[in-house]
Formats: C-alpha cells, structure tokens, sequence
C-alpha cells in the first residue's frame, strides 16, 4: 500500500508539472497573432510574424491567426513621391488661405456696399450727380480759356505795333508767355477733369456690379 502511495503521488506530481507546462506555452504564443505577408524586390513571397524589412519598396498585407487579410499597408513612397505629395499639401493649404481670404474679401465688401448705398437708384443718382459737377467744371474752363484766347490776341497785337527791343514789346512778350502758361493749365485741368470722369464711372459700374450680386443676389 505504501508502494501505490508513492506511485500515485509522483504520477500526480508528474501530471501538475505537464499542466503548468502547457499552461506556460498557451500564455507564451498569442492566440491572434498577425500573419504579415510581403514580396521583396525579387518578386519572392514572405510569410512572418514580424513585419517586413524597411528596406523593401512594396505593400504588405497583415492577415490574422485564421487566414484573413486584416489590412494592406501601401508600399512607403520615394523621396520624389514625398516631396510631390509636401508640394500638394502646401498647395493645398494656399489655396484654402485664398479661399478664406476671398470669403472674408466678399463680406467685407458686401458690408461696404450697404453702408453706401440702400438701392440701384441710388448709384445711379450719384452718377448723375458726378457728371453734372465734372461738366460744370469743364464749362467753366473752357469759358476761361475763350477769355485768356481773345486777352493774348489784344496783346499780339500791340506787340507787332511796339517798337522791336523797346521795354513796351519786352513786357508784351511777358504777358504773352504768362497767358500761354495759364491756357496750358485750363486745358490740363480739363484733362484731368474727363479722366476723373471716366474713373467715376468705371468705379460706379463696378458698384452697381457687386450690389447686384452681393446686396440683391443677382436680381435686377
């Protein structure tokens, strides 16, 4: 009886020390351990539990424990792909930054508009009222000039009746060269009075442009 006691006894120690054993090797391998499979640049097919050498230039594919693909992880790109793909990102941050810009342009220039103007109408008074200002002042030089025209033709005139190199002929001469200066201002003035014209209209059109399509939403 002692002899079966021993027995069973080691048998039991025997059968504790296989189950701890196993239970050590269960916790030693994953249950879901990713299989990751990968072609070198030879076009030779890699089956591990590890992940690829860095140094190939082509995709993996992780599967789990069970054979199914769990992911693909594209091939990593070349120093040219990278710098393409950092120039389209900063291309595509400026042109967002454009585009805010814009939007914060447009709303700045809507709310110009309404604090100018309450209508078409309105635009359109200011312009008539531009052109007849600009046209009086036009008038008022060119009826300025006519005076200053028919003053220097007195005075030629008794230039070529004075005595030539006489001190009379000599501040004729002056006259003369003073009314041809102020002539030469008229004249620029008026010119300067149409190009402020045309740049009254050409801003007033662009007014009633973005009123229309900022302030009225295109309507008429």
């Amino acid at each position: 009886m002692v002899i079966w006691g021993a027995r069973n006894r080691k048998r039991e120690g025997l059968w504790q020390s296989w189950v701890a054993a196993v239970l050590l090797l269960g916790l030693a391998v994953p249950v879901q351990a990713d299989i990751y499979r990968w072609v070198d640049d030879d076009g030779t097919v890699h089956y591990s539990s590890t992940p690829q050498p860095e140094t190939s230039q082509r995709e993996r594919r992780i599967y789990d424990s069970e054979g199914r693909m769990r992911e693909i992880l594209p091939a990593p790109m070349s120093a040219e792909e990278r710098a393409q793909a950092a120039a389209e990102r900063e291309q595509a941050e400026r042109d967002l930054e454009a585009t805010q810009r814009a939007r914060q342009d447009r709303a700045a220039r809507e709310q110009q508009l309404r604090r100018a103007y309450a209508s078409l109408d309105e635009i359109e008074e200011l312009r008539e009222r531009r052109e007849r200002s600009i046209a009086g002042n036009i008038q008022r030089s060119e009826a300025q000039e006519k005076t200053l025209l028919r003053e220097r033709e007195r005075i030629r005139r008794q230039l070529d009746g004075a005595n030539e190199g006489s001190p009379l002929a000599d501040r004729y001469r002056a006259e003369l060269e003073e009314l041809d200066a102020r002539i030469a201002r008229e004249r620029q003035y008026r010119r300067g009075q149409r190009d402020r014209l045309s740049a009254i209209h050409e801003r007033l059109d662009l007014d009633r442009r973005d009123f229309q399509q900022l302030v009225m939403n295109g309507r008429e």
